[in-house]
């Protein structure tokens, strides 16, 4: 029993110690429980789009295409769900959905202000009737691109423009020594080259080994070909060992053929 006592009276400080402990750490946490509360209302009052609108819609960029007011009607879509709330990643995909919108990036800007950086998708040549092609190879089809007539037409079976554009700047600047310039590349359904120069004569290259083909006609051309030019409507070159020639109309012998 004399244990027991001891044991009581051993405790006793701890549990005053406890009692005065106990409001003090009630009274923190409750205060806690408050702000928490508070916190919770302010962040559902902020979320609101009533308490923080979006107000401006700010766009910046290169514009040759794009109409900065075209980008803000889109942004403005998405004001109704307020300056906190607003989903910067739909935004920016809306964005880049307008045609020459390479791409964009959104962001927010305190207190009320939606700021858009965009990037214009820039041209090298056209693609077919309709698309265009970027200096990437990438193509895309705005509504009008008959301003862009003066542009090389790139044409390929597999909308692969990466491939014929590639092409396009290797045989290009292979004719560029006798001044000569591709006005439209076309690669067939049978994956043959078919070259069209600045002079309206047909180069037909084959399918394989176009390079090393349109090195044997600049290399014929000033000596056997540059002269006779206005009346040539097409040159072959998928001859193991020479080049077959169809002449124009305009010289009367339509269906010639001269081979070397």
């Amino acid at each position: 029993m004399a244990n027991k006592g001891s044991e009581k009276q051993q405790l006793r400080p701890l549990l005053d110690a406890f009692k005065r402990w106990l409001p003090r750490v009630g009274g923190g946490v409750i205060a806690l429980l408050a702000l928490a509360l508070v916190g919770e209302r302010m962040a559902v009052e902020l979320i609101d789009p009533q308490t923080m609108q979006i107000k401006s819609v700010q766009v910046e960029g290169m514009f040759e295409q794009v109409d900065p007011q075209d980008v803000k009607r889109v942004a403005a879509s998405f004001s109704e769900q307020g300056f906190l709330a607003v989903n910067v990643e739909q935004v920016k995909l809306a964005v880049e959905t307008l045609p020459w919108v390479k791409q964009a990036s959104v962001r927010r800007v305190w207190p009320d202000t939606l700021y858009i950086l965009l990037e214009e998708q820039s041209v090298v040549a056209r693609w077919g009737k309709d698309g265009l092609v970027s200096p990437s190879g990438e193509l895309f089809f705005p509504e009008e691109s008959v301003m862009f007539t003066h542009l090389p037409e790139l044409v390929g079976p597999s909308s692969d423009g990466v491939l014929v554009l590639a092409q396009y700047r290797q045989l290009d600047e292979m004719l560029a020594v006798h001044d000569l310039s591709i006005t439209r590349l076309e690669q067939d359904e049978r994956r043959a080259w078919v070259v069209t120069l600045n002079s309206g004569v047909k180069l037909l290259l084959g399918r394989k080994e176009s390079e090393k083909r349109l090195t044997r006609f600049i290399d014929i051309y000033p000596r056997v070909l540059k002269a006779w030019e206005q009346r040539i409507d097409e040159v072959d070159l998928r001859y193991p060992n020479g080049f077959a020639v169809r002449w124009n109309a305009v010289t009367g012998n339509e269906n010639e053929i001269a081979k070397s």
